[in-house]
């Protein structure tokens, strides 16, 4: 078994966060169906990188009045592509008297970047965790979102710059997402127990290779300086590309007219030994103490609770049937 290591260095050991290299889970949703397999993938152009006054306009097609079809970062479909391949059942459950958590975690990359907008801009969110089959799935509210014209564009010119740089084996749907499953291995260093998280993350582009690329575009303010990007949007950056495992960041440079000129690219570890050197020992700690408690909230198979993060404070509450009814994500 490969890992790759995050975290855990420093004083403070706090929560040691490993990916699980080896473990290849891929699926494509289609509104409520599922596909497990790779054939879906879109492939990303590599003569397409470094490319200076191209010409790609991210909106074209874009129609405020009709509402598009992006991801809902669905952990419903996280749920099918489980009952379907049963994947958890080749990986064994912990034995009784084990150090690491017989309960795993499944849920989408949303649900570990919202945990990190809360730690780091204190921005409000809500979790909705429920206990299937004796692992427990957590799925994001995002109704929290602010719903904007800018972010509705935001979402659809992200969209349309990744169908763009990519091919596929079958024409683009844009309803369609393809998403990796990565295995996420956490050892409290203090306590030595641990728990495994399964995290989905949408792929937009894999390389030859068959690796996850993170496709962006930014404003060409930042000059395709990776330092130049706002600290916030950098860190957006990096925890994507982390969580699904990706190394590079392919990214679009665009003008003010929304159209991209530029295409660039940049390693992982231009972040993490760089200018901003971020790490994620302090959120894997954080995502460690909550899934904690929500293992002890939830005791029995069908049990849901409510997460609230607000400010300072974590929250977690027994939910109902109108919860999940009212979540976007079930």
């Amino acid at each position: 078994m490969s890992y790759a290591q995050y975290g855990g260095s420093g004083r403070n050991p706090g929560v040691e966060a490993r990916i699980v290299g080896n473990l290849k889970l891929e699926y494509t949703s289609f509104e409520d169906s599922v596909t497990p397999g790779t054939t879906e993938r879109p492939l990303l152009m590599e003569n397409m990188l470094r490319q200076k006054n191209v010409s790609i306009d991210v909106m074209e097609g874009y129609n405020p009045i009709i509402p598009e079809s992006v991801n809902q970062h669905s952990i419903y479909h996280l749920y099918e592509y489980e009952s379907q391949t049963k994947f958890l059942d080749k990986i064994p459950r912990p034995l009784i008297g084990d150090t690491e958590f017989r309960t795993r975690f499944l849920c989408c990359r949303y649900v570990i970047c919202s945990i990190d907008d809360w730690m780091t801009r204190r921005k409000p969110a809500e979790l909705l965790a429920i206990r299937k089959n004796g692992d427990i799935y957590i799925g994001a509210n995002k109704s929290l979102e602010e719903n904007s014209s800018s972010t509705n564009e935001a979402a659809y010119g992200g969209l349309n710059f990744g169908t763009k740089v990519t091919h596929r084996a079958t024409p683009f749907e844009s309803r369609k997402h393809h998403s990796v499953v990565k295995q996420w291995y956490l050892e409290n260093r203090k306590t030595h127990r641990s728990m495994s998280i399964f995290i989905s993350s949408v792929a937009r582009a894999f390389d030859s290779r068959g690796e996850v690329v993170e496709l962006k575009t930014v404003g060409s303010k930042v000059q395709g300086k990776i330092q130049n990007l706002p600290g916030a949007k950098a860190r957006n950056w990096w925890l994507r590309a982390l969580l699904s495992g990706a190394t590079r960041i392919v990214y679009g440079l665009r003008m003010d007219d929304m159209i991209v000129n530029e295409i660039l690219e940049a390693h992982i570890d231009e972040f993490t030994h760089g200018h901003f050197k971020f790490s994620a020992t302090r959120l894997f700690t954080e995502i460690y103490k909550i899934f904690e408690k929500v293992d002890k909230k939830l005791s029995n198979e069908g049990d849901m609770c409510l997460i609230t993060l607000q400010r300072y404070d974590v929250d977690i509450t027994i939910a109902n049937d109108d919860d999940l009814n009212k979540s976007p994500f079930w």
